[in-house]
């Protein structure tokens, strides 16, 4: 019989390869990373930029929704120009446009072109997002998928949070713009530079809204609601920060931000967890309620408490507002058969997107006439509307028995390669959660 090595030695083993396919994926997702980052310092650097400038609130609104309108058009087309000429070829394409589009930002202030050149932008995010998480999703083995992606969400929100951070000294001037440009320079070294065999891409074609409507409404709405605030208060809250710390606009505004996505991080995981195990909608509306009251609070308190009070409450607003998204999937998930689940979530992101669009453009009009708290309240009425309506839902439809939902998945609102990396579309299906993936790898190695 041959000699197979001892317990200690398998183990020894099964970590290597553990630690081998996210090496496998470590400079795709250092580029998603950089990538994140430069997303981020650029929402800062436009909306200061545009608000020293004179422009009205409609105005910011209207140039965040092209970036929203790019973002979609990038997400549905890219996937044809990355499949023609390759991941790397592509990235490196995306990416020099993003540069350029960049750059030209410190050319002067021009509303118009702004939110053109804000749509080109929204359309290479998109596709750089789709080349990379695509290859990300190739490259990691079946039995690590979860623990893979759990690992890219963290890292990438990490890149989310310090994007700020980096241009808020130069904030609303041309020095900012450069240094955004150069995060997106960046991105191009650790793709091209990596040895890993570029991946078929292969994304399945998405539900369109009045097939998912019928089949989950609930998570239709969400979806869309989710889209539209949240992409709304990620284009938009440097104006608020003005409201909160004049004196240092860029400087709160970062760190506004990282307190928004710490409570994202920190509310994603207790959210799903729960949804689990009882009602999926009741779990969307207790986060919207969260959401709506942390809004309402963030609309009322702006220059009236401390800025830490601020932040506390920024902290809280991420906790419900930005944690649904990924229960919603999971209801549409649940709602569809397993043949179905990969097109539904890839759907479910499209009514993201399309609330991505309309958000920013309703959001900026709210603000006309109320200023930077007036994102707060269109936020707070928009998350109160959707428990309200989830309410509507669980009253008139029963819930998913338990037995037959589908483990709670961290997805996030980004490419639609994601829907092919997503487990609840194969036969077997792993949580994405990464403490839950370190037991499973404690249970193997004993």
């Amino acid at each position: 019989m041959p000699y197979t090595g001892s317990i200690n030695e398998q183990a020894t083993e099964h970590r290597k390869d553990r630690l081998g396919s996210y090496r496998n994926v470590l400079a795709v997702t250092s580029a998603l990373t950089l990538l994140q980052g430069a997303s981020a310092a650029l929402s800062v650097m436009i909306a200061l930029s545009l608000a020293n400038a004179g422009a009205s609130n409609a105005a910011l609104g209207l140039v965040a929704a092209f970036f929203a309108g790019g973002f979609l058009t990038g997400a549905l087309l890219s996937p044809a120009q990355i499949a023609r000429i390759g991941h790397i070829r592509s990235f490196s394409f995306f990416a020099a446009i993003a540069i350029i589009a960049s750059l030209s930002f410190t050319l002067g202030v021009s509303i118009i072109g702004w939110a053109i050149v804000q749509g080109v932008i929204g359309i290479t995010t998109s596709a750089l997002l789709t080349a990379g998480e695509s290859w990300i999703a190739d490259a990691a083995p079946a039995q690590s998928r979860g623990s893979i992606l759990s690992f890219y969400h963290v890292v990438a929100k990490l890149g989310a949070i310090g994007g700020p951070f980096i241009v808020m000294a130069a904030a609303g001037g041309g020095t900012g713009f450069m240094l955004v440009a150069v995060l997106f320079a960046l991105t191009i070294l650790p793709v091209t530079a990596t040895r890993q065999i570029q991946p078929e891409i292969s994304t399945s074609k998405p539900y369109g809204p009045r097939k998912i409507f019928r089949l989950a409404p609930a998570a239709a709405m969400a979806a869309f609601c989710a889209g539209a605030v949240s992409n709304s208060v990620a284009q938009l809250y440097p104006i608020y920060a003005q409201t909160v710390a004049p004196a240092q606009p860029a400087s709160f505004s970062a760190n506004f931000n990282a307190a928004v996505l710490a409570g994202a991080m920190v509310g994603l995981w207790p959210a799903g967890m729960i949804s689990d195990r009882i009602d999926r909608r009741m779990v969307i509306a207790g986060t919207g309620i969260i959401g709506a009251l942390c809004a309402l609070g963030l609309g009322l308190l702006a220059g009236h408490v401390p800025q830490f009070a601020i932040l506390a409450l920024g902290f809280g607003y991420g906790v419900g507002a930005l944690s649904y998204y990924a229960v919603a999937v999971a209801h549409a998930a649940d709602r569809a058969d397993a043949s179905q689940a990969t097109p539904m979530m890839a759907g479910i992101l499209i009514l993201w997107g399309v609330g991505s669009i309309a958000g920013p453009a309703v959001a900026g009009l709210v603000m006309t006439p109320l200023g930077g708290e007036g994102l707060f309240f269109f936020a707070a009425g928009a998350l109160a509307l959707l428990a309200a309506l989830m309410f509507t839902r669980i009253v008139n439809t029963v819930p998913v028995d338990l037995e037959d939902k589908e483990p709670f998945n961290a997805t996030q609102a980004t490419s639609l390669a994601l829907s092919d990396l997503d487990p609840r579309g194969e036969d077997t299906s792993e949580q994405f959660d990464l403490f839950l993936a370190w037991m499973a790898s404690q249970e193997t190695d004993e």
